[in-house]
């Protein structure tokens, strides 16, 4: 062993404690590792005022180690991992981070707002959990509780059981043979949840929560100028949060009933008033929410930060997610209308050829709008998320025109770029190898109505189910910026599958815009004539995407949001709660 190996192994024994960057010693709770384009402004390594910005973590540990300089400080993989099991060394991570120069952030400061201010329902990242009107009882439930305040475990005790009603709120309930049984402990289960919930809420900690939440985006500042925190190594600003559930902080004995500190005291009058305050949002302030969100909850969207320096940086600001949603299923559907046409005019390849092309460009759009607009590039997949996952209904519209309008203009935009090849083309051709290269049909003479459906219905299905479960952060969803690349895998994989039949449309727009196109550009109207151009993309690809989200649902989803996972009394007051505000601004009740 030479000198230097020697000296390394001596270094490393005398020193229990590894140091940090700047000689200080770093222990098991000094979590707060800062990026180095971060500026020190912040003060969050100590040195307050001053106007050094560290470029590069190598460059911090030659000047700032103690004792030998040429001798950087030794720190385990736990220590540059932040506890975080990974393959990669963070240090590569770091040295990826873009150089920010002081001042950039004062006049942009959208740069500096958390990724997590507010929540996308992406297909490039795990879906959010957001609290929905189903999840969370009235007014008039909370006081019914209240008033008729029964013993933890009152339904379960009628069918005879003995159970621990710690473990009936935790959610710790054993299957039996009696599915009623199990009905009264998960009622039990609930209506104690809902109970902890109400004391958080009258208590004043519901109120506490809101006013937290609105103080997230302030206290997730990274200094007064400065760049980026490392989203995978920093300790991450304040989320974006639900309502919690409260934990249970009492031992109840079989037959005791739970200590409302609080409400039980409190006179009823002022229960209400504090209900109605909490519950209740005037017209003035309500007009400034989502509709999509409980009022309990609708403090906890903040107001974003952008820049705007221009008068269409405005327009875009206000209608950002539809821009990008348009961008998006433009570049997909055009690079995949131009990899059927090479093929076809080509008389070359094969249907795998396209079947990659189209999901490389799935891709390529959900890299382009993931983090903006979600990159849904399919109205299935927009209504579905609605339904299963709260998106805001209030953006389906702006979403849709978006879709179909990219869908349009991709169609015109493919076929004049291949304008001459397709004219060649035809000369010595059928236009039907044409057309099968922008819309789906029946690719076979022996291929019927009821095959037809039922290949876009199963293939939705599986697309969906998929899609939800990499969307799910309790799953195993793929590693940070790899959802995009599967998703395009399994684009290509379905298109292989079910391609041959219909030519797996699996999504309206895709298949109703260029159709439009086609007509517009003088292809003949038989394209409307054939009844598959509605149950196949539309019919078929609408079931198959509700039937699919279900089944994941039922089969793996536990989260609260799913309309699966909460009683059904609560999915029909919330339904017959829209179907109330719609009949009244169309003036129809």
């Amino acid at each position: 062993m030479d000198e230097r190996e020697s000296g390394r192994t001596r270094a490393r024994s005398d020193s229990q404690t590894p140091q940090s960057p700047g000689g200080r010693n770093r222990t098991a709770s000094d979590a707060d590792y800062i990026s180095p384009t971060r500026n020190a402004f912040g003060a969050d390594d100590g040195q307050e005022g001053s106007n050094t910005r560290r470029h590069s973590s190598m460059a911090s540990r030659r000047s700032g180690a103690s004792g030998d300089s040429s001798l950087g400080p030794r720190t385990t993989l736990a220590q540059r991992t932040q506890g975080k099991f990974t393959l990669a060394d963070p240090q590569l991570r770091l040295a990826q981070e873009p150089f920010v120069q002081p001042g950039y952030a004062d006049l942009n400061p959208s740069y500096e707002q958390p990724s997590n201010a507010r929540p996308v329902w992406s297909l490039a990242k795990p879906l959010p959990r957001v609290v929905r009107t189903g999840m969370v009882p009235t007014k008039e439930e909370l006081l019914q509780n209240l008033a008729n305040a029964q013993r933890p475990t009152e339904n379960s005790q009628r069918y005879g059981l003995d159970v621990n009603p710690n473990d009936i709120e935790q959610g710790r309930i054993d299957k039996t043979n009696d599915p009623r049984k199990m009905a009264a402990q998960v009622e039990d289960a609930r209506l104690q949840r809902e109970n902890n919930f109400m004391n958080k809420i009258l208590n004043g900690d519901g109120t506490s929560m809101r006013q937290t939440s609105r103080m997230s985006r302030t206290s997730s500042k990274r200094g007064s100028i400065g760049g980026r925190r490392s989203a995978g190594w920093d300790h991450p600003a304040d989320n974006l949060s639900t309502v919690e559930e409260a934990d249970s902080q009492h031992n109840y004995e079989p037959g005791e009933r739970p200590d409302f500190d609080g409400p039980e005291t409190a006179p009823e009058q002022g229960i209400e008033e504090r209900l109605d305050d909490l519950l209740d949002i005037s017209d003035l302030e309500k007009k400034d929410y989502p509709e999509d969100l409980h009022p309990l909850v609708q403090d906890l969207v903040e107001d974003e930060v952008h820049n705007n320096h221009t008068t269409w940086s405005v327009i875009r600001t206000h209608h950002r997610e539809a821009l990008a949603e348009a961008l998006a299923v433009f570049v997909q559907l055009t690079t995949g209308f131009c990899v059927d046409l090479s093929v076809t005019c080509a008389n070359q390849g094969n249907p795998n050829t396209t079947a990659w092309g189209w999901g490389l460009a799935t891709m390529m759009g959900i890299y382009i709008s993931g983090g903006v607009s979600g990159a849904h590039m399919n109205p299935i997949v927009t209504i579905v998320l609605w339904f299963y996952r709260g998106f805001p209904k209030r953006l389906i519209p702006e979403y849709f025109a978006a879709q179909f309008l990219a869908a349009l203009c991709a169609g015109l935009c493919a076929y004049g770029i291949y304008y001459q090849s397709i004219t060649n083309y035809l000369i010595l051709n059928a236009d039907s190898s044409i057309i099968n290269s922008f819309v789906t049909n029946q690719r076979e003479a022996w291929i019927g109505p009821a095959t037809a459906f039922f290949n876009e219905f199963i293939g939705t299905t599986v697309l969906l189910v998929t899609v939800l479960a990499l969307g799910d952060d309790q799953n195993a969803p793929p590693g940070a910026g790899m959802n995009s690349l599967v998703v395009g895998l399994v684009i290509s994989c379905l298109s292989m599958t079910f391609g041959y039949q219909t030519g797996a449309a699996f999504n309206p727009a895709r298949d109703f815009g260029p159709r439009l196109a086609l007509l517009a550009v003088g292809f003949p109207s038989t394209m409307f004539t054939n009844p598959y151009w509605f149950y196949g993309p539309w019919a078929g690809a609408l079931s198959g995407g509700f039937f699919g989200a279900f089944l994941y649902d039922f089969f793996i989803f536990t989260g609260g949001e799913s309309p699966v996972n909460y009683p059904w009394e609560r999915t029909e007051r919330a339904m017959t709660k829209s179907a109330m505000k719609w009949k009244h601004r169309l003036h129809l009740d």
